[in-house]
């Protein structure tokens, strides 16, 4: 027997592959966040019916509630525009949606996905168009109008709002349980070749 121990000899090239890793489904992540689409509903519905009750003040009504100037002509921009009318009918559809696309992916169902995100993007049109609309014309009911906290608010909600169903299937385990199919871990073929 030979003391010497053979040399290994590597091909020019070799793979290591990684084993395939199948994702278990998480049907708590859809669930959780249709949870959150619809409480973010509600909402978008008490904002709807605010704009709808703000619609509706008459002057007796100012009076016995004891309206200031400023109050007032709040009420009168939002009446006599029409801007009342489009936030209650804007977000009411973001409610509607959002409602919907709550109770979709509570169901695991791929859909709600998109209507929550359409939803999302009408709670942010809303908050551009009052926000533009307010910014126009509150001179001409002597209302000083400036960007506020509120606005900001609102908008980061937005955000949230979008990002919010596109979590489910960004994350894998939510993936694999809203599209009931085998999702895994892609195996990319490790390379190694000899320097020259």
């Amino acid at each position: 027997m030979s003391d010497e121990i053979g040399s290994v000899m590597m091909d020019g090239e070799e793979e290591l592959v990684m084993p395939t890793i199948p994702i278990r489904p998480n049907n708590a992540i859809p669930v959780a966040i249709g949870i959150l689409l619809i409480l973010g509903s509600l909402g978008g519905a008490l904002l709807s019916l605010t704009y709808s009750f703000s619609n509706s003040i008459d002057d007796d009504m100012r009076e016995q509630a004891g309206y200031t100037d400023e109050m007032n002509a709040t009420l009168d921009m939002l009446q006599d525009t029409g801007m009342a009318q489009t936030l209650t009918i804007m977000y009411g559809a973001m409610s509607l949606t959002l409602m919907i696309g709550g109770i979709l992916l509570i169901r695991k169902n791929p859909l709600g996905v998109r209507v929550s995100t359409v939803g999302s993007v009408i709670f942010v049109l809303a908050i551009l168009v009052q926000l533009i609309w307010s910014f126009r014309i509150s001179s001409d009911y002597g209302i000083e109008y400036s960007i506020g906290m509120d606005i900001v608010i609102f908008l980061v909600c937005g955000a949230f709002c979008i990002a919010l169903p596109l979590l489910t299937v960004m994350i894998p385990e939510g993936r694999a349980a809203l599209y009931r199919e085998s999702v895994a871990f892609d195996s990319t073929p490790l390379t190694f070749g000899e320097e020259e």
